[in-house]
């Protein structure tokens, strides 16, 4: 068995065995490049243990955000000073900070004999005599492209060590981010005889990484899953093991075992599942492939939005719209349910780090163990290859009888029994006729699709949601996609059947909770013109009725959603209904008096004119 840390780097590793262990005065640092993310820094690390391991006494340095070289002293003296993390350490910061005026002598091996000391005033580093003459010491500068001072004097700072102090000395950057100049080069051909280029060794720091999980069953079964692991990580194609590790840490402070085990038992298929969605999606954040929030792709461009209704139908059911989220679906070949959450749910997690035991659980049951208890008569139809001829037969009986009798309760199975029932048609393995079920099928998808305030249409209300995490057989047929335009037709009916209570409601806000109904009309119905739903005159005598502060707030909520958010068009949808509010405030300017009066003609109709102009220029 190798002893090497990286079978790929065992070159760096024999000349840096060579280079420390030596008992050459070399007179030279060794400089170790590699690319950010690509595991250099663990590769040195490994090295260094076994280093320590061997006697060697080290010190490691990250030169990442030092401003100036005083702040290195203090690094050095941090590292090599084991007060530092005892109870003196209280003392050594007044040491380093310079308010201990007197000489303060140090003891760094612990036998009790001074081997050094710090003078106040300017913290600075005086090495002991054992460090300078022997060869167990080894010091280390990591993240020099980090480093905030020019990179020429960090190398000249450096050389001090080397030149006067002999000591071996190893430099650790990503020479790709040092803009390099005469300087620089003369210093670093000063300073550098050894110059190696890291080769990441992925699997090796994968699995290194997996085994930092402190959870001993997490860790378990992630190294089960190792080669989807890994998978995932070459498929995501951005080879960050940083990004990588952040991930595989924030599975851990999600993961709870009881996710995946409501009943009891583990289920090892739900959880390969979430695994692989969670490497997916939190690695392609990382790498900046979603704005801002998780599914949120780049919109298409104006010129290729003309696209045929069924085409926006399929992309919807598929949860991919647009061609950016469609080169997503094809670069990986999961349908948007085999994400198992919903896009907000994994917003929260990802972005937000908000973990919601009740949300998750809930998703969980709905996406995936509600099928297995259940056991719908469509998902027993799903390897209807496997089935023979009596039990098939029996089964679609049962699948038309369910729409027939009105019995679906769930849209998930509506849509999945109509489609398979289609996709058996057209393959002429049943023989009835399938439109009059069709029509049951709507009416009973109106009556039990739960409608949200949010999604005002099927361009928002995403069907591929309510899936269950399989794919529809009936996915391209035309007689389907007919079915899904008549679900959108149906979905949207049902939402204007509520605009009366929305009515109601608004109205209720204008008197009793002013800054909702701001929110309401500038936020939840940006893009829908829920004002025509008003009648003029209740809304003028209501705003007539309630305190002047409301009214205004009010007022503001009109001018702020016809003018900052004027790219939605909202206006022309309600300008009629506008002009029509305008009317009648001057019709009751007239017929009003005392302060009524007044508010009306020194501040609504103010207003009102101010909202129309800036409409317009809008």
């Amino acid at each position: 068995m190798s002893t090497y840390i990286s079978e790929p780097n065992k070159h760096i590793e024999d000349y840096l065995d060579y280079y420390f262990d030596g008992k050459k005065n070399f007179e030279y640092a060794v400089l170790l490049n590699g690319a950010w993310g690509s595991g250099k820094t663990w590769f040195v690390k490994q090295y260094l243990e076994k280093k320590e391991d061997q006697g060697k006494k080290i010190c490691y340095v990250s030169l990442n955000g030092i401003t100036k070289t005083s702040l290195i002293d203090e690094a050095i003296f941090k590292s090599i000073h084991p007060i530092l993390g005892s109870k003196g350490a209280k003392l050594a910061g007044q040491i380093l900070k310079g308010t201990l005026k007197a000489t303060v002598k140090i003891d760094l091996d612990g036998d009790s004999k001074s081997d050094g000391s710090i003078s106040g005033g300017i913290p600075k580093i005086e090495l002991p005599d054992y460090l300078k003459i022997n060869d167990n010491f080894i010091l280390v500068f990591d993240d020099l492209e980090r480093c905030e001072l020019k990179k020429e004097e960090v190398l000249g700072y450096i050389n001090y060590f080397v030149e006067q102090e002999n000591i071996k000395t190893l430099i650790v950057s990503n020479e790709e981010e040092i803009k390099d100049n005469d300087e620089y080069s003369r210093k670093k051909e000063k300073l550098v005889g050894a110059t190696f280029s890291y080769t990441e060794d992925q699997d090796l720091a994968i699995e290194s990484i997996l085994m930092e999980v402190e959870d001993q069953e997490l860790q378990h079964l992630l190294n089960s899953n190792l080669e989807l692991i890994k998978q995932r990580f070459n498929q995501v194609g951005y080879k960050n093991l940083r990004s990588f590790k952040q991930t595989i840490f924030a599975f851990e402070k999600f993961y709870k075992k009881d996710y995946f085990s409501p009943k009891g038992d583990f289920d090892n298929e739900i959880f390969e599942k979430l695994l692989k969605a969670f490497l997916i999606l939190s690695l392609e954040n990382k790498k900046g492939r979603f704005d801002k929030k998780i599914f949120n792709f780049k919109p298409d461009l104006d010129e290729k939005l003309n696209k045929e209704p069924v085409d926006k139908i399929a992309e919807a059911i598929s949860g991919f719209e647009g061609d950016d989220a469609q080169e997503f679906k094809k670069k990986y070949q999961m349908s948007f349910n085999d994400y198992i959450f919903s896009k907000n749910l994994w917003d929260q997690i990802l972005n937000k780090n908000i973990i919601t035991d009740a949300l998750i659980e809930a998703e969980l049951y709905e996406a995936y163990f509600r099928l297995k208890e259940d056991h719908p008569v469509w998902l027993k139809l799903w390897h209807y290859l496997n089935l023979s001829d009596e039990d098939f037969f029996a089964l679609v009986k049962q699948a038309k009888q369910s729409i027939e009798n009105s019995e679906l309760t769930d849209v998930t199975d509506i849509l999945h029994t109509v489609s398979m029932l289609i996709f058996f048609s057209e393959k002429k393995l049943i023989n009835f006729s399938i439109e009059p079920l069709l029509d049951k099928a709507i009416n009973r998808f109106k009556k039990i699709v739960n409608i949200d305030d949010r999604y005002k249409s099927i361009s928002y209300f995403d069907l591929s949601e309510q899936l269950g995490g399989y794919g529809l057989y009936a996915r391209d047929s035309d007689i389907f996609k007919s079915f899904l335009e008549k679900i959108a037709d149906a979905y949207e009916e049902k939402y204007l059947e509520k605009n009366s209570e929305r009515y109601s409601e608004l109205l209720e806000l204008m008197q009793t909770d002013p800054y909702s109904f701001y929110e309401k009309l500038t936020n939840q119905y940006y893009d829908y013109p829920i004002l025509k739903c008003f009648e003029v005159e209740d809304f003028l005598d209501q705003l007539c009725k309630i305190n002047f502060k409301n009214a205004m707030s009010v007022l503001d909520a009109l001018n702020y959603r016809y003018k900052i958010i004027s790219q939605s068009k909202i206006y022309l949808q309600e300008q009629d209904w506008f002009e029509k509010l305008i009317v009648l405030t001057n019709k009751k300017l007239v017929k009003s008096k005392g302060i009524e009066k007044h508010k009306i003609e020194e501040k609504f109709i103010p207003k009102l004119s101010q909202i129309k102009e800036e409409a317009y220029k809008g």
